[in-house]
């Protein structure tokens, strides 16, 4: 029997393990996945895209999903945490993104720091300037635009899978077992919990559940059969952006992944820019029976583009209020009206209200580095709403960096990010399942590496203060 039981060997549930070592308590960690040796997908070796594999070595196994991204840290908590969900102050996160940074540099990233030079402020102003000229043009409504600056590191898609080993070894001299390859379906408890897969039984007096966006909709399921009690928070719905990257050079090289907050002039809809990646690839990520796109960028391998999310928030209000499912049912429709593919279209052709053809696409001047897609038009597999807030966030975007809303930009959909199933929880993300913890992105809690490792920290001292 152990003290505590792991699901999941993503950021949060790595660094639950390790502060929960320190304490001397016995810990199994659980994965559906393999081994981060390994893992290896078709998206990660030819950046086209993980077409064959039915169970994804990119969305499990050790390192999550995170492990064949390209490790981008970031530092702040306002963006990857969602603070509202937590009882801790700012400064308080501080110090836990310290001891994040601290082990993963001790795993041996790169020192390169990004978005703390005093060229940021330059870039601070030039958006202020853009969003004073925003209101101006537009006194009956509340469009805006923000940029939020960042500490930030990248370690690279070709290097992170290094260092998550490296961390693994670290867990493992410290006493952690790993049982990997092991499906977990079902959770039992009466004084202690039970995890199952067919006949094989564990055991262990606490439970930290880290499911990661893969494994989110099992623990929902999960969840309710527990009695554990959820909420549905918004979800993103947008496109992946590529551009030549000497369109966005000036501003990548001062702040890696510049995050933009817009607040869109026909809706007021926010916005974001997300998971830029300079001279990177636009991907494949295989999520349950859908392709959904993504991106990517090395440390060692570069493109002539840069390629960005342009996210719309979306919340429902009754009579339908699953978001999960909303975003599952446009993604779903993008890949139907695609044939099993994403959409690649030229900004032009969607300016233009028309669709794309691969011999326009094979003649622009940004050249795709996603090669499995089907052209064709996003007007047809998104709501009207969602193309007004994309066209209109790149639009005022290109009046801070001149160049991404040119017609030979590229869009690709569906992207969806899915994180959008609650759970309630106490000051030690303690579910009202007592001895049940949740942690990171599949639990609502996050939104990217730091943030899902510092939900992982919280929970394993809330087993640590408990037990």
């Amino acid at each position: 029997m152990y003290d505590v039981i792991v699901i999941g060997a993503g950021p949060a549930g790595l660094f639950a393990a390790d502060k929960l070592a320190d304490n001397n308590l016995k810990v199994l960690v659980v994965d559906k996945g393999k081994d981060i040796k390994k893992r290896k997908c078709k998206i990660n070796s030819t950046r086209m895209g993980c077409l064959k594999c039915k169970t994804c070595d990119i969305m499990f196994g050790v390192g999550g999903a995170g492990a064949f991204s390209d490790g981008k840290l970031i530092f702040s908590t306002k963006i990857g945490i969602f603070m509202d969900q937590l009882e801790i102050t700012d400064e308080q996160a501080a110090k836990y993104m310290e001891r994040v940074e601290n082990i993963f540099l001790d795993c041996g990233i790169d020192k390169t720091i990004y978005g703390t030079s005093k060229r940021v402020k330059e870039w601070l102003k030039r958006t202020e300037k853009v969003d004073e000229l925003v209101k101006l043009n537009n006194p009956n409504k509340t469009p805006s635009i923000k940029l939020v600056p960042s500490k930030q590191r990248h370690i690279g898609s070709d290097n992170t899978p290094l260092v998550i080993g490296r961390f693994k070894e670290k867990l493992e001299a410290k006493g952690v077992t790993f049982k990997l390859n092991f499906e977990v379906q079902e959770i039992l408890k009466n004084d202690n919990f039970y995890i199952k897969r067919g006949t094989e039984i564990e055991q262990s007096k606490y439970l930290i559940v880290a499911p990661g966006r893969g494994g989110a909709y099992w623990f929902r399921d999960t969840a309710h059969k527990l009695g554990i009690k959820t909420a549905f928070g918004p979800i993103d719905v947008g496109v992946r952006v590529e551009v030549l990257a000497k369109d966005m050079d000036e501003i990548t090289k001062v702040i890696y992944d510049p995050k933009f907050w817009i607040d869109t002039p026909t809706y007021g809809d926010r916005v974001r820019t997300f998971c830029t990646n300079p001279r990177g690839f636009v991907t494949i990520e295989q999520f349950e029976n859908m392709q959904i796109v993504n991106g990517h960028a090395m440390r060692n391998k570069r493109t002539k583009n840069t390629n960005f999310a342009m996210l719309s928030t979306i919340n429902l209000t009754k009579p339908i209020v699953d978001t999960t499912e909303y975003g599952r049912n446009i993604a779903r429709f993008c890949n139907y009206i695609a044939d099993g593919k994403p959409i690649i279209q030229k900004l032009g052709d969607l300016k233009r209200g028309g669709r794309s053809y691969q011999k326009g696409i094979d003649k622009n001047v940004v050249r795709q580095t996603l090669k499995t897609v089907c052209t064709g038009d996003l007007g047809l597999a998104y709501n009207y709403r969602i193309i007004i807030n994309i066209l209109e966030g790149l639009q005022m975007l290109n009046m801070v960096i001149p160049g991404v809303y040119k017609d030979s930009t590229l869009l690709y959909a569906p992207e969806v990010k899915f994180y959008d199933t609650r759970y309630t929880t106490d000051s030690n993300l303690q579910t009202n399942v007592p001895g049940l913890y949740v942690a990171g992105d599949g639990a609502g809690k996050s939104r990217g590496i730091v943030g899902a490792a510092v939900t992982g920290i919280l929970a394993a001292e809330g087993v640590i203060r408990n037990s």
